[in-house]
């Protein structure tokens, strides 16, 4: 069974590389010119915050101070990008240091993670028919972690299901999912 523990960390991981990216990027098409003219007096020193904010249309934005962008590639402010940057490896240092679980109550738009894996797992199963497997689900256990259902057998890890070309297929399920291929 994979964890949710381990899926936030893949997911933690791709945004902290993507944010990175976009930032390398942004700075490389500015020219590797700062956001200031040469002899600018830096702004006072004042607190400023990284927020993720959910429009109401359900996209998210990023909020350095008080300006919102919708991708990273956006951020010309180097001091800016530096702090999302920043924001970006606390967040990361926090996620390895906790158990990240979503409370009981919370109702997450869409459908859940074991949801949207196991679409992506029953979509490779028709392309795999030579494969006898067709009773396999993967669920979301009362725990908070993903079950793999086989038959009547439960299994907590992927590595603990005896077939090799069903942990295979488990596997690439889960790589789909983490690149943010299209979910069902």
């Amino acid at each position: 069974m994979v964890s949710l523990e381990l899926v936030y960390y893949f997911a933690g991981g791709a945004l902290i590389v993507g944010l990175l990216f976009g930032i390398v990027l942004g700075f490389a098409l500015s020219g590797g010119r700062g956001g200031e003219p040469a002899g600018a007096l830096p702004p006072p020193r004042t607190e400023t915050g990284v927020a993720m904010i959910r429009e109401p249309d359900g996209t998210w934005r990023i909020e350095v101070g008080k300006q919102r962008y919708r991708h990273l590639r956006e951020i010309h402010d180097h001091r800016a990008a530096l702090l999302v940057l920043e924001a970006m490896q606390a967040l990361q240092a926090m996620l390895r240091e906790s158990t990240p679980t979503l409370p009981a109550e919370s109702r997450v738009q869409g459908p859940a993670p074991a949801e949207q894996l196991d679409r992506i797992l029953q979509e490779l199963l028709r392309e795999h028919p030579e494969l006898p497997y067709r009773a396999v689900r993967l669920e979301t256990l009362p725990d908070g972690t993903l079950g793999i259902l086989i038959g009547t057998q439960r299994y907590q890890r992927v590595e603990d299901v005896p077939d090799p070309e069903l942990r295979a297929l488990l596997r690439e399920a889960i790589q789909r999912w983490l690149q943010g291929s299209p979910r069902p």
